[in-house]
């Protein structure tokens, strides 16, 4: 289109009017948004006055890739290199991460393996000494039954000598 064709083609020609038709759907001030052109490519960019507005055309506009305000490319080539820097970091961080966590739950298995082994070797352990305590109060019990035979025995002989004893006395 050449410019002499574009005095038919109807256009909002400042901020205030575009805010004003819009106003009644999307309640936008006057003063919220400002239309500038980018001096390196004359693109029109939306430049936002109030705050909230501001961050939220800065995040829309840094998502689509466009130029956002009066930045120059030098500008805008050092945060593209603070950019891939940043997550150069953060993959690397991640990576480190990744690996560290990986290394710990091999230190864990391990150690979790070394409790398993030591729980084996008690419980093995444990089991031998319950059978020797079994066997020595099995010893013990016969010990004891046998004293108890050997003092009847005793006391029976004992007796038995008393009246012999009598018996030669009374024969004498």
């Amino acid at each position: 289109m050449y410019p002499s064709e574009l005095a038919s083609v109807p256009y909002l020609s400042s901020a205030t009017s575009a805010a004003n038709s819009l106003k009644t759907h999307y309640q936008i001030a006057p003063d919220d948004f400002l239309f500038q052109y980018n001096d390196n490519n004359n693109l029109p960019v939306p430049q936002a006055t109030s705050s909230y507005y501001q961050q939220q055309v800065a995040h829309l506009v840094h998502e689509a890739g466009l130029p956002f305000g009066n930045r120059s490319n030098t500008d805008e080539s050092d945060d593209y290199q603070q950019h891939s820097l940043a997550d150069e970091g953060r993959k690397r961080r991640m990576i480190s991460n990744r690996e560290s966590a990986r290394r710990s739950r091999m230190r864990k298995q391990k150690r979790l393996s070394e409790l398993w082994a030591q729980v084996v070797h008690l419980r093995s352990a444990n089991r031998q000494l319950l059978d020797q305590l079994n066997h020595v109060i099995r010893d013990c019990d016969r010990v004891l039954r046998d004293n108890s035979d050997l003092r009847d025995e005793q006391a029976r002989l004992q007796k038995q000598l008393e009246e012999l004893a009598v018996a030669v006395e009374n024969t004498e």
